[in-house]
């Protein structure tokens, strides 16, 4: 669905913008430049009809959590987070959200249908 990644997408701008100017105290850069690539792939794979990229981005959410419980405090770990995180996590929440809705569903079904009839041609 085009909604959604858009928004996804969005989601990596930001990371990279608030990287690039100086917004965000980054510890690894190569965490950011993963997760910049990893929202920018996710963003082109839904677009493409991708119906994977929902159970990705819970999976993401999934793996998120499990950090904040293993983390002396839920406090301790929102606090750790930069403004850019935040932010791309907010935004792949509203876009998992759209990705959900049931014109979303028919469009991932639609374009898996389209890929078979491409593979039976073949």
């Amino acid at each position: 669905m085009v909604v959604g990644s858009a928004i996804l997408l969005g989601g990596a701008v930001m990371l990279l913008l608030m990287w690039a100017l100086g917004l965000d105290a980054v510890e690894s850069n190569g965490a950011r430049v993963f997760f910049v690539v990893l929202w920018t792939f996710l963003a082109w794979s839904a677009y493409a009809g991708g119906g994977w990229v929902r159970t990705a981005i819970v999976a993401i959410f999934v793996v998120f959590a499990w950090g904040c419980i293993n983390a002396p405090s839920l406090a301790d770990a929102l606090a750790g987070m930069s403004k850019g995180d935040v932010v791309a996590k907010a935004l792949a929440l509203v876009a998992l959200g759209t990705l959900l809705m049931p014109a979303s569903r028919r469009w991932f079904a639609a374009a898996r249908d389209a890929q078979s009839r491409t593979a039976g041609a073949d």
